[in-house]
């Protein structure tokens, strides 16, 4: 008889009650079991000595034993243990974590389960992830009967840890475990359709009368949505999810409409994605768009005459539509310091990136005003020409970050690249917010006017005419100034334009780039005349983004939120909170159309920004610059120069704001401290510790 040369065993006693057919087993580590040999024989001698052993172990040395995880388990013991008596009298007929329950701080959980159950060979938590709990588990791909626990018998895909309750590090071991399963044929799956973009063997002219066969006679629709822009595309598709069997109609300018792509979740409540632009004319095998819900029309027209008494809008081609409910997604214009100017370029959409990409090839000197997030990107990626960059602030980027980061961020500008050579060494400090005052009386601007997706500068060439300059440009700063007056000019046949800054500096420039915001896009007629916000110029919408007009929405840039904010919610013009309002505006269509009762997404309870600044990932979460808080908050920050910059912002003893830059692995956290209100003065400095794991505090 061949015995298994591991004979200890961690055995987990239940005890359950049935009631209606179901039952409630509670485990808990208790006692060590002699294992089984291969043929279910054990002889009386092992079990003597086994006992004998149990009774000399005190229950500190048998608590930390049954923690222990430094030995490693052979996966055929493993697999045998699967089909053992011990198994079966342990979980049953029930997967091993169905009866699985997380622990963790506050009402509402965490969106990822925790890093790892296991620190150092021993088990650091209470409550052990359904296989670090019980050491004969073995993620392997040769063992099968445990793999197919994880693997949806519908779908064929594996469990997300969200279900499951596995920490990272095991569900990362899983996934790794079924693939390698998969490619060695021991587990079937489905091989995924793939689809071909068949429109690129159809020539131009076929393609135009594609386009052209897709207006269709719109004469009468259920819901209209005019824009193509992120919030009216995401009105659109949330309506055809909602409402597949309606007439749902999109009315854009252009035959370019912006996408979402590769939408990434960060946070609990907050999402990373890319905007794509995405041509109407790209069609699938139907004559349908092929980047839109089938059910979704598309008209290129423009809005010129809105009637909310009679429902009804007339376009720029006179054409007459009927609607039952109207959504407005125009979004915004450029706020250009001189209009009709030929030297003045802004940037807001591809049309305008593309007049600016044509414009930089023989530029040699360009000036460059604002100090948003387009403004920023552009300083950082504008390569072969001398950059001026005007700002009226004291430090760079004071749409989005303080001082602080801005000095963060100006280190990087200054050596054109990150600091990777040598690790700096971390520094935390808790500062009050007098010691963060600056001198100038600033006015919080919290409209920022981020007209083009993330990452929109990688999609295009962004060099100037300057070979010497052609690997990097440091711009040149003008601080506290802005422009006094722009005179065209022309020299020997070429043209120029001369700046003259509030400071009385001249400059010599090619062109001027204006990046000073958007202002909200009215330019139809509307009878009666929509409720516009005075100081924003928005559209007045409430919380379900309905307007003064009956049956009349509006979301994205257009709009102006006017109803009473949450504690961690403020109204920024960017391409999340588009995203946001134009789903949450077609939730509200379909509810009244069904005659439904609904209430405001939770996404507008707590800000959060995901973007990326001088090449840094950059999160954004709460009041992260203390707005509307008064001097009653503190700050307590840790930076580590050209890797990381995080500032939490405190008042009473809980979190308000974050600013995660470089290092974003906190946002989760981040949102659940700030959601959940617990207090922090028991941890002191040591939440920013990066010595700590401060996720172990809270899961």
């Amino acid at each position: 008889m061949i015995s298994i040369t591991r004979g200890i065993l961690s055995r987990i006693a239940f005890a359950h009650t049935s009631s209606n057919a179901s039952f409630i087993r509670a485990l808990q580590t208790t006692y060590v079991l002699n294992c089984e040999n291969t043929e279910g024989i054990r002889t009386d001698e092992n079990s003597t000595a086994s006992d004998a052993q149990r009774k000399e172990l005190t229950e500190a040395e048998l608590k930390l034993k049954n923690k222990d995880r430094t030995q490693v388990i052979p996966v055929e013991t493993s697999i045998r243990y699967l089909k053992s008596s011990a198994y079966q009298q342990t979980y049953g007929n029930t997967l091993i974590w169905e009866l699985y329950r997380r622990n963790h701080k506050g009402a509402i959980p965490p969106r990822k389960t925790r890093k790892t159950c296991v620190r150092k060979g021993v088990i650091s938590t209470g409550n052990p992830c359904p296989i670090c709990r019980d050491e004969y588990l073995v993620l392997d791909y040769r063992n099968l009967d445990l793999l197919r626990q994880f693997i949806s018998p519908q779908t064929g895909e594996v469990l997300s840890y969200t279900k499951t309750g596995l920490c990272q590090k095991k569900h990362l071991q899983l996934l790794v475990a079924v693939e390698k399963a998969w490619d060695y044929g021991l587990l079937t799956y489905d091989v995924p359709f793939r689809e071909f973009d068949y429109s690129e063997y159809y020539g131009k002219n076929c393609l135009v009368n594609i386009l052209f066969n897709m207006q269709e006679d719109y004469d009468d629709v259920t819901f209209l949505i005019v824009g193509g822009g992120i919030a009216g595309v995401s009105c659109a598709e949330t309506l055809a999810i909602c409402c597949p069997e309606e007439s749902i109609l999109l009315l854009t300018e252009s035959h370019i409409i912006k996408t979402i792509a590769n939408l990434e979740p960060v946070a609990r409540y907050l999402h990373k994605f890319e905007v794509h632009q995405r041509s109407l004319s790209t069609t699938d095998g139907n004559g349908g768009s092929r980047y839109l819900s089938a059910v979704i029309g598309t008209l290129i027209d423009k809005l010129q005459y809105v009637n909310g008494n009679e429902r009804f809008i007339i376009t720029r081609r006179d054409r007459k539509i009927r609607y039952r409910y109207l959504c407005l997604c125009t979004g915004g214009q450029p706020r250009l310091i001189s209009e009709n100017n030929s030297f003045v370029l802004g940037i807001r959409d591809t049309d305008s990136v593309l007049k600016f990409q044509n414009s930089l090839k023989t530029a040699t000197s360009i000036v460059l005003v604002g100090n948003g997030g387009i403004a920023s990107e552009l300083a950082h990626e504008l390569k072969g020409v001398n950059v001026h960059w005007v700002i009226k602030d004291n430090h760079i980027a004071s749409t989005f970050v303080d001082p602080g980061a801005a000095y963060f961020f100006q280190q990087t500008l200054e050596k054109g690249q990150h600091q990777n050579e040598v690790k700096p060494e971390s520094v935390v400090k808790r500062l009050r917010y007098d010691e963060l005052k600056v001198k100038d009386d600033l006015s919080p601007n919290n409209s920022a006017g981020a007209a083009l997706g993330p990452d929109w500068h990688q999609h295009f060439c962004l060099q100037g005419s300057l070979k010497e300059l052609e690997n990097y440009t440091k711009p040149i700063m003008h601080y506290n100034c802005q422009v006094s007056s722009m005179v065209p000019c022309e020299d020997n046949g070429t043209r120029y334009m001369l700046v003259t800054l509030s400071t009385g500096q001249q400059i010599k420039c090619d062109f001027l780039v204006s990046a000073t915001g958007v202002n909200p896009r009215l330019d139809f007629v509307s009878e009666p005349a929509l409720d516009i916000k005075n100081d924003d110029g928005g559209i007045k919408v409430d919380e379900m983004m309905q307007t003064s007009i009956p049956f009349i929405y509006a979301a994205g840039d257009v709009c102006a939120a006017s109803w009473p904010s949450t504690d961690h919610w403020f109204q920024m013009r960017l391409w999340t909170q588009a995203r946001q309002m134009g789903s949450m505006a077609g939730r509200s269509m379909a509810a009244a159309f069904n005659s439904e009762k609904i209430y405001q997404d939770f996404c507008f309870e707590l800000f959060g920004h995901v973007t990326q600044l001088f090449g840094y990932p950059l999160v954004l979460l709460g009041r992260y610059n203390g707005q509307d808080l008064g001097a009653n908050y503190e700050l307590l920050l840790r930076t580590t120069p050209g890797r990381e910059y995080i500032k939490f912002v405190l008042q009473n003893g809980r979190l308000r704001g974050a600013i995660l830059i470089g290092n974003t692995e906190l946002a989760e956290t981040c949102e659940n401290l700030i959601l959940n209100g617990i207090d922090l003065t028991p941890f002191g400095d040591d939440i920013l510790n990066p010595d700590i794991d401060i996720e172990d505090y809270f899961d």
